[in-house]
C-alpha cells in the first residue's frame, strides 16, 4: 500500500480553494433562472428523478495530469451532471474506474476521488531499482538534469583521456629524467583508479539494461499502483469483471426530457478502457473484449485493466496476460470476431492505450440513433509546451522532436475520427497544462502544483459549460446522421 504524504493534503482544500469557489458560483449564477439573465443549464435529454442530467464522458490520458481531470469532473457534478457511459485511457482510465465504482451513478463521487489522491504518495508509484527511482527524480525535478550530467561524464571522459596521454609521456620521459618516476607512478595510480570507476559504471549500466530487458523494459514494476487501484475497487464492492460490469450498468430511472423515436430502452451504462496489445498489435477495449483472454472473464482482474492502460512504456512494465487458452474454440471465436485473427497467441502483452488511442471518444458513436439523447463529453489534456508549438521544424529540441512523434502516434487515430466527425469536437473541454511549470510525469508534484492542477481542470470545466449549447450540438449531430445514412 502507498506511503501517505509527510503533510497530508484534504479534500478541502481542493474543493474550498478560492479560485474553485468563485468560479463555481459565477457558474451558477450564469444558470439561475432567478438571477438577472440568467438561463437553465440544459446539456442532455436524459433525466433521472432529481432532475441530473446525463452525458457520456471520456477522459484523456495523461500522467499526473489526471489531477486537472477530477477537476473538470468535479464542475460537472456540482452542476447536476452525471455520467452514463465512460471511458478512458491511462489516467483518464484511473478516474473513469473510480467514477464508475464509487457510491451510485447520481451520486457525487469527486471527494471520495480527491481522498484517494490525498491518501497516495505519488513518489511511491516509482517502484523500480533505487538508482533508477533516484536517476527519475533528478531528471524530472532538476532542470536540464541531462545535460549537466552530459557535461560531467565529458569531463571524467576527459579527465581519463590525459591521465592516459600522461601515462605514454611520462614514461617516455622518466627513461631520461627519473625525477619524473613519483609523478609517472602517481598518474598510473589515477588512472588505474578512474579505469576503475569507469569499468564499475559501465558494468552497472550493463547490469540496469539487463535488469530492463528481463523486467519487460519497464523502469519501474507497477506493483504499488496496482495494489493500490485493487484496493480501490475492492473497497467499493468490485473484486470480479462482472461485480465492475454491474457498477457500470446500474442507472437510476430514466426519463427524456422531449420525446425521441429512439426511447430509452437499450440507453445503459457501461465503462471502457483502453489498452495497446503488443503480441497481436491491437486496441484492446476492457471489459468489453475479455472473452480474448479467458473463458471465465471473472479469473481477470479488473484492477489489471487499469494497469494495462496505464502502462506508459519505459517508465512502467508491460502488464501481461498469462495461459490464454488459446486452442479452446471459444477463445478462438472471440480473436476472429474482433480481429480476424484465427490462432489467438498465448500470452498478451499490454503498454499503455494512448499508443493507440489516448482520446477514445469513437466508442460512444451510435450509427443507430438519428437524434441524439445526451450528447458525448470529452476532456481533453494540453500538455504541448511552447517550445514544441514551434512551426519551424529545425528549430526542435531533441526531446521536443520526440514529444512530437509521439504525439502524432497517439493522437492520430482519435484525431482523424474528430476531423470526419466534427461535431464530437464540440462536447470537448481543454485543460491548459502546456506551462513549463508541469511534466505528465513528475510523481514528485508539491501539493500547490496538484490544487493548481485541479483549479485548471475546474476553471476549463466552467469554461466548457459557459459555451456549450445543446440544441445546436442535438441538430447538427442529427445533420450529420442523416448525412451518413445517406
Amino acid at each position: 500500500m502507498p506511503a501517505k504524504n509527510p503533510v497530508k493534503l484534504t479534500v478541502s482544500d481542493f474543493i474550498h480553494n478560492r479560485v474553485v469557489i468563485e468560479e463555481l458560483e459565477s457558474l451558477k449564477k450564469t444558470f439561475d433562472p432567478a438571477a438577472s439573465g440568467g438561463k437553465p443549464l440544459i446539456v442532455s435529454d436524459v433525466l433521472d428523478a432529481e432532475g441530473h442530467q446525463y452525458v457520456n464522458l471520456v477522459q484523456k490520458g495523461g500522467g499526473v495530469f489526471g489531477i486537472a481531470l477530477v477537476g473538470y469532473t468535479y464542475i460537472l457534478e456540482e452542476m447536476g451532471i452525471r455520467f452514463l457511459r465512460l471511458a478512458g485511457t491511462s489516467a483518464g482510465a484511473i478516474n473513469t474506474a473510480l467514477m464508475t465504482v464509487i457510491k451510485n451513478k447520481s451520486d457525487k463521487k469527486s471527494a471520495e476521488v480527491l481522498q484517494a489522491i490525498c491518501d497516495l504518495d505519488f513518489f511511491s508509484l516509482v517502484d523500480g531499482h533505487p538508482a533508477a527511482r533516484t536517476l527519475i527524480k533528478n531528471f524530472i525535478t532538476r532542470k536540464n538534469y541531462i545535460d549537466k550530467a552530459k557535461n560531467k561524464l565529458l569531463v571524467v571522459l576527459a579527465a581519463f583521456a590525459l591521465l592516459i596521454a600522461g601515462d605514454v609521456v611520462l614514461v617516455g620521459l622518466s627513461s631520461k629524467y627519473p625525477a619524473l618516476y613519483v609523478w609517472t607512478g602517481i598518474c598510473f595510480i589515477l588512472s588505474g583508479f578512474l579505469s576503475l570507476v569507469l569499468g564499475i559504471g559501465i558494468s552497472y549500466v550493463i547490469d540496469l539494461f539487463k535488469r530492463l530487458k528481463n523486467s519487460g523494459y519497464g523502469i519501474n514494476p507497477g506493483d504499488v499502483f496496482y495494489d493500490w487501484i485493487k484496493r480501490l475497487l475492492l473497497e467499493n464492492q468490485v473484486a470480479t469483471v462482472s461485480d465492475l460490469n454491474r457498477k457500470a450498468a446500474i442507472c437510476p430511472a430514466l426519463q427524456l426530457r422531449v420525446p425521441n423515436q429512439s426511447g430509452l430502452e437499450e440507453l445503459k451504462g457501461d465503462v471502457t478502457f483502453i489498452a495497446s496489445e503488443l503480441v497481436t498489435q491491437n486496441k484492446i477495449q476492457f471489459p468489453a473484449m475479455c472473452s480474448l483472454f479467458r473463458t471465465d472473464v471473472d479469473t481477470l482482474s479488473p484492477a489489471g485493466f487499469i494497469r494495462a492502460s496505464m502502462s506508459i512504456p519505459l517508465f512502467f512494465e508491460s502488464y501481461m496476460i498469462n495461459d490464454i487458452p488459446a486452442d479452446d474454440i471459444r477463445i478462438k471465436d472471440a480473436w476472429k470476431k474482433f480481429f480476424g485473427i484465427t490462432q489467438p497467441p498465448s500470452t498478451a502483452r499490454f503498454v499503455d492505450g494512448g499508443i493507440l488511442s489516448n482520446f477514445p471518444i469513437s466508442i460512444f458513436f451510435n450509427a443507430n440513433v438519428t437524434v441524439p439523447r445526451l450528447p458525448s463529453f470529452g476532456i481533453d489534456l494540453d500538455d504541448s509546451k511552447p517550445a514544441d508549438k514551434q512551426e519551424n521544424a529545425f528549430s526542435w529540441s531533441l526531446t521536443g522532436y520526440f514529444g512530437r512523434m509521439f504525439n502524432t502516434i497517439r493522437n492520430y487515430y482519435d484525431k482523424d475520427f474528430l476531423l470526419k466527425n466534427e461535431v464530437y469536437q464540440r462536447g470537448v473541454g481543454k485543460v491548459d497544462l502546456s506551462s513549463d511549470q508541469y511534466n505528465w510525469l513528475n510523481f514528485f508534484l508539491s501539493d500547490k502544483d496538484k490544487i493548481d492542477m485541479f483549479v485548471l481542470g475546474a476553471k476549463a470545466a466552467c469554461e466548457f459549460l459557459r459555451t456549450f449549447d445543446w440544441d445546436t450540438y442535438k441538430n447538427d449531430r442529427t445533420d450529420l446522421q442523416i448525412q451518413l445514412k445517406k
